[in-house]
């Protein structure tokens, strides 16, 4: 083995394993199918083994695939617990941020739900530019800029 396998390698071993054919583990994968074959095929090299036996009906495991599967098993299940940790931590926000919107949408939407907002992130500051056009964000007189149509010019 010449180096170690990636994680993402891995994921393509379980769906593979999991359904038992490449349409099958690609459509889980969002990917395309030969993308499923290629990192396979990668894995298979790293390790120095045939995970599958291919045949018409689709891919089995092999003894050496078997011997792999708790381990990516075990490698998913942490990921996933790091996941669910990360998404339970909160992230603090806080700084100046320049919100430019139109005047209406302005004054009857955003600034009721900003109030709310603001009272759950306080270190949080938003300056609320209410104007008739849209602000200019490559001259800064913006951070972010919300608009009710795109714009016709630039880059945004």
């Amino acid at each position: 083995m010449k180096s170690l396998p990636e994680w993402t390698d891995l994921r393509f071993f379980l769906e593979l394993a999991r359904s038992g054919t490449l349409s099958g583990a690609s459509r889980r994968l969002e990917v395309e199918h030969t993308t499923v074959a290629r990192r396979i095929d990668r894995l298979e090299q790293q390790l120095g083994a045939t995970l599958f036996d291919r045949s018409r009906e689709g891919y089995e495991l092999t003894e050496m695939g078997h011997a792999v599967l708790p381990h990516a098993e075990s490698m998913e299940a942490a990921v996933l617990a790091a996941q669910d940790q990360l998404s339970d931590t909160e992230v603090a926000v806080r700084g100046v941020v320049r919100l430019g919107v139109p005047e209406v949408l302005g004054v009857r939407v955003i600034t009721p739900l900003l109030a709310r907002f603001l009272q759950e992130q306080p270190d949080l500051s938003v300056d609320l530019l209410v104007q008739p056009r849209f602000a200019n964000l490559a001259n800064r007189e913006a951070d972010l800029g919300v608009t009710l149509d795109p714009p016709s010019t630039g880059r945004y």
